[in-house]
């Protein structure tokens, strides 16, 4: 079954599988935030090079000598989506160690958005005049959460976490180019890309026991589980739905924050974060409700054309 028709039980397991994977994913705002001694970099390096080092082992062990060839396959797209989402992969550390955990992981949420103005402006998909409603209410929630950060220290890391957005919406224009091929290799390509930019500004030999720890956890355990449940959902439910399920980091992880560290988002973060979570949910939800429409549609018109087939064989 496809995900634009799949069964119950498929669907089910698209389900389960994909909001497993945000629950899993959730508490990365917290484990970055026990970070205690280690530098911006240093957690950039190490925590993708461990995903680098996981993410090759499973290609290698389910490709063997078919891995390169893999790789291959994804041509330029590939190369424009590892940039992408390497560059996405460094903003995101970099936002979380810059700003509120709410507020980056709000800003982040537009990306379906993003990448929703970026597959029209790159590769002409058409966009709904729903969704483009719906990018300019979730540019004026950012905007008051940026409002609250006039001042406040934490500007600069809103800004990289919507450079960070940016990214992984550019990053989804190209996977959707390559087309009905495992896109694994990207996810190992762009965190090899982020350690190797992150290795000259890190201290590799200087990290403690307990930062070790949390960093390796989220690199080998965490971040690769959680991705690899979220994509494999994918693959089972719609689009819509993937773009739902996503947001529950995004309601999840300001909770682990304030429940481990004590960070309570600030009333504008609040905000700014309903608007925006509203938007993408919205869009999400009414794009759904259009497809489920069209999917009965279909199924009609599917019924009368072979009540009309019987009948005539009937008469006959």
């Amino acid at each position: 079954m496809s995900a634009l028709h799949p069964d119950r039980s498929t669907y089910l397991k698209g389900v389960a599988l994909s909001a497993g994977g945000m629950i899993a994913i959730s508490p990365d705002g917290l484990l970055l935030r026990l970070v205690q001694d280690a530098g911006h970099w240093d957690v950039v390096f190490l925590r993708t090079f461990a995903i680098f080092c996981t993410v090759s082992l499973f290609l290698l062990v389910r490709y063997r000598t078919r891995a390169l060839a893999v790789v291959r396959a994804l041509g330029r797209p590939g190369i424009w989506a590892t940039l992408a989402l390497s560059g996405a992969n460094i903003g995101f550390i970099m936002a979380m160690l810059n700003t509120t955990v709410a507020n980056t992981l709000v800003i982040v949420a537009t990306m379906p958005l993003f990448s929703a103005a970026l597959g029209w402006l790159l590769i002409r998909e058409r966009v709904s005049g729903r969704t483009w409603v719906s990018i300019g209410v979730a540019l004026a929630g950012i905007g008051v959460i940026f409002s609250g950060s006039l001042g406040g220290g934490t500007l600069t890391g809103d800004l990289i976490a919507l450079a960070t957005a940016f990214g992984h919406g550019l990053a989804l224009v190209q996977l959707r180019r390559i087309g009905n091929r495992d896109t694994t290799p990207v996810v190992a390509l762009a965190a090899l890309v982020a350690s190797m930019v992150a290795l000259p500004f890190a201290a590799p030999l200087a990290y403690t026991a307990h930062d070790t720890a949390v960093i390796l956890f989220q690199g080998v355990l965490q971040m690769p589980l959680a991705l690899a449940m979220f994509l494999s959902g994918a693959r089972f439910i719609p689009a819509a739905e993937v773009a739902l399920f996503s947001l529950i980091e995004t309601v999840l992880g300001p909770l682990w924050a304030w429940i481990g560290v004590g960070e309570v988002p600030s009333l504008l973060a609040v905000v700014g974060g309903i608007i925006v979570v509203g938007a993408v949910a919205g869009n999400s939800a009414l794009g759904l409700i259009r497809l489920n429409r069209r999917r009965q549609r279909e199924a009609a018109a599917a019924a009368a054309a072979v009540a009309g087939s019987t009948g005539t064989g009937g008469g006959a």
